[in-house]
């Protein structure tokens, strides 16, 4: 009876000895998933790091961009809002312009009127000064 319990306690050990190496190796397995889980994982998180890091300065050019189309609309703005002064400008000289023409006409159509009407009261007056000749 002693000599069979021994067996059994010996294959029990036996047992006990393979089931803690299978143990074993199925723990340094899972070490070994787990640490290329984790490389993949930090490779994962590399390449969206350095796309995100990309997209920042994607997006900081872009800002950078709108800025200076911000700066030339405003300098556009105020180089409009000059152009419309020196229009509304342009238009009071041109009016301004023809009026001087329109009242330097009809005063000069004024004097030529009054010129030529003393002309013709003059040549009258002549006439009726000169005797007939008969």
């Amino acid at each position: 009876m002693d000599a069979h319990v021994r067996e059994i306690g010996l294959r029990l050990e036996a047992f006990t000895a393979r089931a803690e190496e299978r143990e074993q190796r199925f723990i340094e397995r899972l070490d070994e998933r787990d640490k290329r889980i984790d490389e993949r994982l930090n490779e994962r998180d590399k390449r969206i790091d350095e796309r995100l890091n990309e997209r920042d300065k994607r997006l900081d050019e872009r800002d950078k961009r709108i800025e200076l189309l911000a700066q030339r609309a405003d300098v556009a703005a105020e180089s409009a809002a000059n152009l419309k002064a020196h229009l509304w400008m342009a238009a009071s000289t041109v009016v301004l312009a023809v009026a001087g023409t329109v009242i330097a006409a009809y005063y000069a159509t004024q004097s030529s009127h009054f010129d030529l009407a003393q002309t013709i009261i003059s040549a009258f007056q002549q006439r009726q000064q000169t005797p007939l000749k008969e």
